[in-house]
């Protein structure tokens, strides 16, 4: 393996977004001077120089945009110009299609606003020239920007261009005349089962304890993290007095030398690191559900995967490999540890294959238990020949769960110090004494489906009050697909009410993401305003909008209703290019797409271009310290002219919260929801493309913010 790949060699671009404006971008910081006295300068952060270095520095594109009273003489109308935004994979042929036009021009300037008044626009042929849609009207103005505080949502004045009763599938691009043209995009209906390929390739690079190999991929690495050793820490569960590390409960706690050594082949990397999570087993159930609701959507031989050719649908086969390292630690009473990690984390320049740091499983407690009985029954429950391998296991790991007493246990946490010293104490830790609603009633309704034994239902009797409960004021942290494949399957009579005020819930928040959609921003994203008082964080990907279209294809899946899909259709192509910044959030998806992010195994893997399939957080409500440190030289008034929408804060390992991604939070909803949304096709996955030498040859390099 290779110890450094990044090659950014000084480089600089062009171009003109309409004949009055144009922007120039560059790496080379010895330009900033002349450039920062301009009016439209702002910098761009494209991660770090050298993530591998002790020492942050900064890559910024310098960007600049200039406008002039008169045409520039070099303004070519051929050429597409970055103010149209489009869905860069493909529009669906029967779905709502709308591309847009707007930018920002930096806090001097503001927003991108036409010259001339615009007239109509077309959308034209790309293979014969021919108009295949005009609009008598000009693009129009959406919805006002929002704002916070004086901080912009978008900082845009953003046009729609409604082309939905284009059904013919083709390629295209859009002209508006005085403006230019767009790139040229797609309507296929076989645009969501590629973008679905490139969310579960993501998914298989994140696979551990197996080598990624040619043909399946470019991006090649060794088999990594085979064994673990048997450990006794909790699988992030309960409550620790005082609070302390987890790594510091682990590294005291385990005995390494006596301890069982287990073979744990399965489950995925967290996100840049290596552990193994509990919350991994929901991508499980994502996987499932979408499969239970369209069969026909998923098949054997569709992705790039070793096991593509054993009769199973290669979705099922993914989700599958996030149950096999628990049923390979699984105790003998049945309790099922669901958290491999280490005493520390991985550092940049770490290859997984060569990993030093010792890891081991958590012990089994009831909820741990219970999850894995959940996901492997829902799994069996897909296909009949998993039983065979998960039967027992599952129901084993339910008998543990509901006879098992809540668990208590005192760790000597060891830290080290300044100066050698190591100060030691105990820590408390308690075991919930609850058992968590949503994973009881999915394992009890599968596993008595699977066995046709009513004890399973009977069981939830003396929870019936909790699960109530829980499921009218806690459900709203559940995955919107955590009881689809249930619903859809059948639900028992005596869960009724359950199941009843589940969907109502489910509905009401899909209902509101239309609202959303139809009316709060300009780029149409399931998200409320930012004037709304509701508005959560958009931090660590709760804003990402196939991560909220979950809620949006759960809809459909129980009512039919075509506005629910129509909708998640929207959400996804925002996530393919029709969003203020012009890109897909997926490495590898589309034309423009993020090319810079925390992936420790991009820095190794001798491939200069990162891991495609990866879908980074991006987006933060707040500043990072270190951002505002290493480019805005702590001037916080200064960095927060930026629109929100319009900030990701990217300097890799020193801004997690916007540049790292995990397999469950942003890979595997992204997967679901595409997977969802294809028409069933019987093409091969397209063989696994090679990587750029040099990442400042991927447009997503100087993509505009």
């Amino acid at each position: 393996m290779c110890s450094i790949h990044i090659i950014i060699l000084a480089a600089s671009l062009l171009r003109y977004l309409d004949p009055f404006t144009c922007v120039y971008q560059t790496d080379d910081d010895a330009e900033r001077v002349s450039l920062a006295s301009e009016d439209g300068y702002w910098p761009m952060m494209q991660g770090l120089k050298d993530p591998l270095k002790e020492e942050p520095t900064p890559n910024i594109v310098h960007t600049v945009f200039r406008r002039n009273t008169a045409p520039y003489p070099e303004y070519n109308k051929d050429v597409p110009s970055a103010l149209f935004k489009i869905n860069q994979v493909g529009y669906l042929p029967d779905k709502p299609k709308f591309a847009y036009l707007g930018a920002w021009l930096g806090p001097v300037y503001g927003p991108w606003r036409p010259t001339c008044p615009m007239s109509n626009w077309k959308v034209i042929n790309a293979q014969n020239g021919a108009v295949a849609y005009e609009s008598a009207n000009p693009p129009v103005l959406r919805v006002p920007d929002d704002s916070v505080n004086g901080v912009f949502s978008s900082g845009e004045e953003t046009y729609e261009m409604d082309f939905s009763t284009l059904f013919v599938e083709g390629e295209y691009y859009i002209v508006v005349d005085g403006i230019g043209r767009s790139e040229t995009f797609r309507i296929a209906a076989s645009s969501a089962e590629d973008a679905f390929r490139v969310h579960m390739q993501g998914l298989y690079q994140k696979r551990c304890a197996i080598a990624k190999e040619e043909p399946y991929t470019h991006w090649t690495a060794n088999a990594c993290h085979m064994k673990a050793t048997r450990g006794v820490f909790p699988p992030d569960e309960g409550k620790l007095e005082p609070k302390c590390k987890w790594f510091d409960i682990i590294k005291s706690n385990t005995d390494w030398e006596k301890g069982e050594k287990l073979s744990v082949v399965g489950g995925w990397h967290d996100a840049a690191d290596y552990d193994r999570r509990p919350q991994h087993l929901n991508i499980v159930n994502d996987l499932c559900a979408v499969y239970l609701a369209k069969k026909g959507n998923f098949r054997d031989g569709q992705l790039a995967i070793p096991e593509n050719s054993n009769g199973i649908a290669d979705i099922l086969d993914e989700a599958e490999w996030g149950l096999r390292h628990i049923l390979a630690g699984q105790r003998h009473d049945g309790g099922a540890g669901t958290w491999i990690e280490g005493t520390r984390h991985p550092r940049p320049g770490n290859v997984a294959s060569e990993d030093a740091i010792d890891y081991a499983l958590s012990r089994a407690t009831r909820k741990s238990s219970l999850m894995y009985a959940s996901m492997a029954s829902v799994l069996m429950r897909c296909d009949d020949r998993f039983r065979e391998k998960y039967l027992e296991s599952a129901k084993k790991a339910w008998n543990f769960a509901m006879s098992a007493k809540p668990q208590t246990d005192l760790f000597e946490v060891r830290q080290k110090l300044s100066w050698g010293r190591t100060k030691a104490f105990a820590v408390q830790w308690r075991e919930s004494d609850t058992l968590p609603s949503e994973y009881l009633v999915k394992a009890a309704v599968n596993l008595a489906a699977l066995t046709g034994d009513s004890s399973y239902i009977v069981a939830l009797t003396p929870y019936r009050d909790k699960i109530i409960s829980d499921v009218k004021f806690n459900s709203w942290n559940w995955s919107p697909l955590v009881f689809i494949g249930e619903m859809l399957l059948g639900t028992p009579e005596q869960l009724e009410e359950f199941f009843k005020i589940w969907r109502s819930k489910v509905l009401r928040q899909a209902d509101t993401m239309c609202t959303q959609i139809a009316t709060a921003h300009a780029y149409r994203m399931p998200w409320p305003k930012l004037s709304d008082k509701k508005c959560p964080s958009m931090g660590w990907a709760a804003c990402h909008p196939l991560r909220r279209a979950q809620y949006l294809i759960a809809a459909h899946a129980m009512t039919g209703n075509a506005k629910y899909l129509d909708a998640a259709s929207i959400a996804n192509d925002f996530h393919n290019g029709c969003n203020m910044q012009g890109t897909t959030l997926t490495s590898g998806l589309g034309r423009v797409y993020p090319v810079k992010f925390l992936d420790l195994p991009s820095y190794v893997d001798g491939v200069a271009e990162y891991t495609p399939g990866i879908t980074p957080y991006r987006w933060t409500t707040k500043i990072p310290p270190k951002a505002l440190e290493l480019v805005w030289n702590k001037d916080e008034k200064k960095a927060s002219r930026w629109p929100k929408w319009r900030c990701w804060w990217n300097l890799e390992n020193q801004t997690v919260a916007a540049s790292e991604f995990t397999v469950w939070e942003t890979i595997a909803p992204a997967a679901s929801v595409t997977g969802y949304l294809s028409t069933p096709s019987s093409s091969s996955p397209p063989i696994a493309r090679r990587g750029a030498g040099n990442i400042s040859d991927l447009p997503g390099y100087w993509l505009i913010p």
